[in-house]
Formats: C-alpha cells, sequence, structure tokens
C-alpha cells in the first residue's frame, strides 16, 4: 500500500450528471443502497474507471499487483474494479461519491466486501452531507477512527514489513487491512519474494565479481520513481534493509 494523491475537485462528469443524481436521491430517501445494475453502472462508467485506473497507475489500491481491464465475464483476480472504502450498502449515500471511489483487484475487492471496522462513532446520513458529497472521508474518519486504511489519506510504508514476501505489521489498523484485504495471500507473497531475491541476487552478484554495489542500489531507486511498478512500498522496505537483507544471505 503506497499514498496515492487524487483530485477532490476534479470530479468525473459522470459523478456529476442528472442520472447520478437521481439513484443518490433514491438511495437517500429508501436509506438503503439498492442492489440492481442500473445502480451500479452509476459509479461503472468509463470515465470514473479510466481516471481511477491513471490516479491509481493501473494497480490496486491495497495490493499494488497491476490489474487489467475486465469484462462481466472475465473476473480474474487482478482484474479491475471499483472499490468503495466505506460499503455501500452500508452507507448508501456515499456510492457515489469520488473520495469514496477507490481502484481495486477483484480479489481484494470480493476480500474486503463489506468489512468495515472503527473503535468510534458510526456516522449516519445527514441532509448536510450534500455540502461535501464529494470530500466527507475526513470528517467521517475523525467520527468513525475506522480501521481500514484509506491509501488517499494516509501514507503506511513505514508501518510495512515483509518476512519473505509476507506482509506484516506491527500498526494495529495496517494489520486489519492487511487481514481483511488477504494482502498476505499465496499469489502476492511469491510474488514480493521473487522481488526481493533478484535484488539480492543482483547485489550478491557484484560482491562476487567485486563490483560496487551502487549500480543495483540505483536501478531500485529507479523503480521507486515508476509509480507503475508493482509494489513500490516492498520496493522502500528493500531499500531500508538492504544490507541486513544481504548479511542473511550470505550467512544461509
Amino acid at each position: 500500500m503506497i499514498k496515492v494523491e487524487k483530485d477532490l475537485e476534479n470530479i468525473p462528469n459522470s459523478l456529476l450528471d442528472r442520472k447520478t443524481v437521481t439513484r443518490r436521491n433514491t438511495c437517500i430517501r429508501d436509506e438503503k443502497y439498492h442492489q440492481d445494475k442500473k445502480f451500479d453502472q452509476r459509479f461503472k462508467q468509463k470515465d470514473i474507471q479510466e481516471l481511477l485506473g491513471y490516479i491509481y497507475n493501473q494497480k490496486c489500491a491495497f495490493c499494488e499487483q497491476q490489474i487489467i481491464k475486465c469484462t462481466d465475464n472475465n473476473l480474474e483476480d487482478y482484474s479491475s474494479t471499483v472499490e468503495h472504502y466505506r460499503p455501500k450498502m452500508k452507507y448508501y449515500w456515499l456510492a457515489f461519491s469520488w473520495d469514496n471511489l477507490l481502484w481495486s483487484c477483484h480479489r481484494c475487492n470480493q476480500n474486503k466486501d463489506k468489512k468495515f471496522e472503527f473503535d468510534g462513532s458510526r456516522v449516519e446520513y445527514d441532509e448536510n452531507f450534500q455540502d461535501d458529497i464529494h470530500s466527507s472521508t475526513n470528517i467521517y474518519n475523525s467520527i468513525e477512527n475506522p480501521k481500514m486504511i484509506h491509501p488517499e489519506f494516509e501514507s503506511v510504508v513505514d508501518r510495512l514489513k515483509f518476512d519473505n514476501g509476507v506482509i506484516t505489521s506491527d500498526d494495529i489498523r495496517v494489520k486489519y487491512t492487511i487481514e481483511t484485504c488477504g494482502l498476505d495471500r499465496d499469489a502476492l507473497n511469491e510474488k514480493r519474494q521473487t522481488v526481493i531475491d533478484d535484488f539480492i541476487e543482483s547485489i550478491i552478484d557484484k560482491k562476487l565479481k567485486n563490483e560496487p554495489i551502487q549500480e543495483s542500489l540505483q536501478v531500485l531507486m529507479i523503480d521507486l520513481k515508476k509509480r507503475k511498478k508493482e509494489f513500490i512500498a516492498l520496493r522502500f522496505w528493500i531499500l531500508k534493509n538492504y544490507q541486513s537483507l544481504i548479511e542473511e544471505s550470505l550467512n544461509e
């Protein structure tokens, strides 16, 4: 997970048009989200998906895996989907709110589902919501103190650790996010371990040839600047801990 910057003033037109406003007002009137295709389509419009994909560099907000555009008949684990930070079935009035929409892979989306625990007080719909219809997250977070990390509002790279590719944390909220989204699933652990192994192998190769390791470190730092690269948080951790990683490998 890495922090992602979203311009809350640059709202996709589909979230502002009459059809979406009508669907939102219906949900507010009925005090529930309608699980229906004509409602779901309003947050799946092309301009919304394209802008979210661009903001998130075509990677999942949670696992940082590269994801691909999908169709209803092609829901692979790594397929893209629009994720609601606060579940739309519980927070019906936020179903079409720009700051509540994230870009996610199908597997993280399914794992998270309707789970959303908090330590504060549950927010309820208020008619004044219309004043902050696309930017209520900060206000709501201050009231609810949610356990789930929102990647657009905080950075957690310094709170992440990786043990043989397995993502862990001592932070309670980060740990909750990892467990809820299943970020420690085998397929991801293996991909992350491959990144670690490739880096260590390049360093050891340099050492065996009595060559400076700076080139390998520079490659890693260049990768950190390429936001489309998978697992940027992991690469930050590798750069921070590369000396101990090398020592462990040489002592094995």
